[in-house]
């Protein structure tokens, strides 16, 4: 079983179960060498038991959920009072540690992203320039709570989850660019093949 805070360099980070789409593919981009800015992922294994306990919060009190889902909002109030358990915090403190002074992405990486059915781009948080143990808590309880976003079940297509949802939570130094850009390799227009590069100065 992969451990529950785990760097991308890891060997655990490459399990899209366990470091979600994005994880998984930078752990992937670091194993053949890209410049990768350093990271660590908090795996789905970590974040399983919150998720299901928001998940419970949500429905009625004794009840299973329901054909319609569960109160989204609750559950979004329930992962943004979110107090990880203190062997947990301590991992993900020391991992944020190691990666050195400076500001760092809290992203998030669900099972399922950027696959080719779905990317998700936009329908998680992503929250930029954290900086701190309280503002890394902080951010992550932002990027957990939007699991439960309504614009991500509209995505799927779903009034709400019926179980939790996998995700992980990347952790990753910024890089301050002087240019920054999206590339993909099927035009996003045109669905042709064909590297497309969209950049920012």
């Amino acid at each position: 079983m992969a451990g529950k805070v785990v760097p991308l360099s890891s060997r655990a980070a490459l399990r899209p179960d366990q470091a979600g789409g994005k994880g998984a593919g930078l752990a992937r981009l670091l194993k053949a060498r890209f410049p990768v800015p350093a990271g660590i992922v908090i795996t789905t294994e970590a974040l399983r038991g919150h998720l299901c306990a928001a998940l419970a919060a949500a429905a009625p009190a004794g009840s299973p959920v329901p054909p319609a889902g569960p109160d989204l909002e609750a559950a979004r109030r329930f992962c943004l009072d979110w107090e990880p358990p203190a062997p947990l915090r301590r991992d993900i403190m020391a991992a944020y540690r190691r990666l050195g002074a400076g500001p760092v992405a809290v992203r998030s990486s669900m099972v399922g992203e950027d696959a080719a059915a779905a990317s998700f781009a936009g329908q998680l948080e992503s929250v930029l320039d954290v900086e701190g143990e309280g503002a890394l808590l902080d951010a992550l309880r932002k990027v957990i709570a939007s699991a439960f976003g309504d614009r991500l079940w509209a995505y799927f297509g779903l009034p709400a989850p019926r179980s939790a949802p996998a995700l992980a939570v990347v952790v990753q130094r910024m890089v301050p660019a002087a240019v920054a850009g999206v590339a993909f390799s099927v035009d996003p227009v045109t669905c042709r093949p064909g590297v497309v590069i969209e950049a920012v100065a």
